[in-house]
């Protein structure tokens, strides 16, 4: 039979001894060396990554609700609010009910603006390690393939009023932003 690889057919040939009742080869690793694990007294042998991958894996169920997780959804809630999309509904749809939906979502656009001015400053931070020269390098040629240099540079007085400039928005702007989360949270 064409296609089928001699794994394969081992592999059926031990499930149907299994449905049969008989006895199944044994196979045995290549390269295993269970003396290294002699000392973990029973336990499984663990990655260090383990621990870390199981916070940001997405689980199937819903540590809320216990639905199963699986819509597209399901995974951005998941990672963003810690369930899924159906729970995040029935939070969301509670605070309607409740009155407090307005509250919610104001506080949830003024951490997105934090974080946005935030971005912006380390953007800038960075753009000033430059002092405002830049070069990078372009593939020039057909035949004979070259390596062309480019420099920008902005001038010194422009960098500094530019910088300025970035600065004086994200300080007027947290500004507001810290304002309407006094209001927000009745802080005077």
């Amino acid at each position: 039979m064409a296609g089928k690889s001699k794994d394969a057919e081992r592999e059926n040939k031990a499930l149907s001894a299994i449905l049969k009742g008989q006895d199944v080869e044994q196979r045995s690793m290549v390269g295993y060396t269970p003396e290294a694990e002699k000392n973990l007294g029973g336990k499984t042998r663990q990655s260090d990554l383990t621990d870390i991958m199981a916070e940001v894996r997405m689980p199937w169920f819903c540590p809320n609700c216990k639905k199963a997780m699986k819509k597209k959804l399901d995974d951005k809630f998941w990672r963003i609010e810690g369930h899924c999309f159906d729970c995040q509904v029935d939070f969301e749809n509670k605070l309607r009910i409740d009155g407090k939906y307005e509250t919610y979502a104001r506080a949830k656009v003024l951490e997105n603006q934090k974080a946005q001015l935030k971005d912006l400053e380390q953007s800038i931070d960075d753009f000033e390690k430059t002092g405002g020269k830049k070069s990078w390098y372009n593939n020039v040629g057909v035949n004979t393939p070259m390596l062309e240099e480019d420099k920008w540079e902005m001038g010194e007085k422009e960098f500094d009023k530019t910088i300025q400039e970035a600065r004086d928005f994200i300080r007027s702007n947290k500004d507001k932003v810290e304002e309407a989360e006094k209001q927000l949270t009745g802080v005077k």
